[in-house]
């Protein structure tokens, strides 16, 4: 489910205007035309926050009709206890106030590939074949397209010739091809923040409610001004480098988890604007030398977009073709 154009930019005017209107100047509430108005901007809000729960409630059902996970049973019940959750609250809030913060830094116009033009040549994070989850450069195979903070953000994960992301019935981290996989620095850069001290969710297919990070365990690494790299969702005390580390392209910064915002082990991956999670944007890059692989079949692009579906992987760990 997509959010229509206009009510994604309406939420966001109709937040300001019923903050200027509740904070700034509270007097003019008493005018009738105003106080309409406000009543109006009250009830889009109301629906974008009504889309947003729907789109929460679809995922998990979709997972339950498409037997994906042995745990989807557990996943339902953790449901009421993740809509609850004064940490998922906060973070929405947060996400709602930044993505209002992020537009307007941009004046309503964020990053496009045909118009963003990287200053840092990045590649992809990781060793070997992945599988790209989620992700694209359009509204059809982005990560989340109505959110300007992770609209051009990726989920890596690794599968088998099946197709299947873990061994044996899926139910322990351990079963995961991608839980304890090495994570690397796309691009040479310095350590801004970590995190490596939250736990990993032990029951894969459940979105853990008591997360109090969104991101779980992460590297953030500044790369040029205005460019930053986020890996996230790594594995608690996997974390190899400490605020103000020099690393280089390609070395190892952590190892794949399933901590945060996560239903399984996965790679969370994206470049953006501000060292700020909440208040960034994400952004357009393109990725070097990296390879789309279709069995035994090795495509080498020199720069290019991963795109949801695609089996992908640096080109010095891509199969020979």
């Amino acid at each position: 489910m997509r959010l229509p154009p206009w009510l994604e930019k309406g939420s966001y005017l109709a937040l300001l205007y019923s903050l200027l209107l509740e904070f700034l100047v509270p007097e003019l509430k008493k005018v009738w035309a105003i106080k309409l108005g406000l009543y109006l901007a009250y009830a889009i809000l109301l629906l974008y926050l009504l889309i947003w729960v729907l789109q929460f409630l679809m995922w998990p059902l979709h997972l339950v009709l498409k037997r994906r996970y042995t745990s989807a049973a557990i996943s339902l019940i953790s449901l009421p206890l993740s809509l609850i959750s004064p940490p998922r609250l906060a973070t929405g809030l947060l996400q709602l106030i930044g993505e209002l913060a992020a537009r307007a830094r941009y004046r309503f116009r964020p990053p496009t590939p045909e118009a963003y033009r990287q200053q840092v040549s990045y590649t992809l994070p990781f060793k070997g074949v992945w599988w790209v989850g989620n992700g694209g450069p359009d509204a059809s195979t982005s990560h989340s397209w109505h959110l300007v903070g992770q609209r051009y953000a990726y989920d890596f994960l690794i599968t088998d010739e099946s197709g299947k992301t873990y061994r044996h019935d899926g139910r322990r981290l351990e079963d995961y091809y991608a839980f304890g996989a090495p994570v690397l620095a796309p691009a040479d850069g310095v350590v801004v923040a970590v995190q490596n001290r939250h736990h990993d969710c032990p029951w894969p297919g459940v979105l853990d409610p008591f997360a109090w990070s969104i991101l779980g365990n992460y590297v953030l690494i500044r790369h040029a001004d205005n460019e930053y790299s986020l890996l996230a969702h790594l594995r608690r005390g996997s974390v190899k480098v400490r605020p103000g580390d020099r690393v280089l392209r390609g070395q190892i910064v952590g190892e794949c988890g399933n901590s945060g915002n996560s239903s399984e082990p996965h790679l969370h991956f994206q470049v953006q604007d501000h060292p700020n999670f909440f208040l960034a944007a994400s952004l357009p890059v393109r990725y070097s030398r990296w390879s789309r692989v279709k069995g035994e079949d090795c495509q080498r692009v020199e720069e290019g977009f991963p795109v949801r579906g695609e089996h992908v992987a640096n080109c010095e760990s891509a199969p020979n073709p």
